[in-house]
């Protein structure tokens, strides 16, 4: 298990100078789905800002490796989380993105939410269009699951996350 959630820190982080988390230090496995207490909604993962802590269902993680090309992967999506919000409580220096690339990007992105709500912008599920978070998130899904097929459906887009991410899964031998 710490294998295999580890490898999407890494798959993300890959190309980044940043190689930890520091706000999100605790990861929480539990063996099903789960709900906060006086909550019916059940979760496959989240991160909570309060307890500092990442919170997975193996199960879904699991899937989320087992079926590599899905967009689909609980672990890549909640760190994608993590390093927005770690990013922006961090001095201008210390920033694990690049500031300029991370705007443009944001800049790219917020054009594509309107487009997902009305079912314009297929090559992310509907949940990406809910906002500029979720859709880092749904974006890195993609952008690791679906590589080739994210560049066709968008290159821009697909080019200007490489960019923010320092890396190109397309390209296998070399992906920096």
């Amino acid at each position: 298990m710490k294998l295999v959630i580890s490898s999407a820190f890494v798959q993300i982080t890959f190309g980044l100078s940043q190689d930890v988390l520091t706000i999100f230090n605790t990861i929480f496995v539990s063996p099903t789905s789960y709900s906060y207490a006086g909550s019916n909604v059940f979760y496959n993962g989240d991160v909570n800002t309060a307890t500092q802590r990442v919170n997975f269902s193996w199960p879904a993680v699991e899937e989320g490796f087992v079926i590599a090309d899905d967009s689909l992967n609980i672990a890549i999506h909640e760190f994608s989380h993590c390093l927005i919000i770690e990013n922006a409580k961090k001095s201008y220096l210390a920033r694990t993105f690049n500031e300029n690339d991370l705007n443009e990007w944001k800049a790219l992105a917020a054009k594509k939410i309107p487009l997902i709500r009305e079912g314009n912008y297929k090559i992310f599920r509907d949940y990406g269009g809910t906002n500029l978070m979720e859709l880092f998130a749904t974006t890195l899904e993609t952008f690791f699951e679906q590589p080739h097929e994210f560049y066709s459906y968008a290159p821009t887009f697909y080019r200007m996350t490489a960019k923010v991410l320092k890396q190109d899964p397309r390209n296998k031998k070399n992906p920096k």
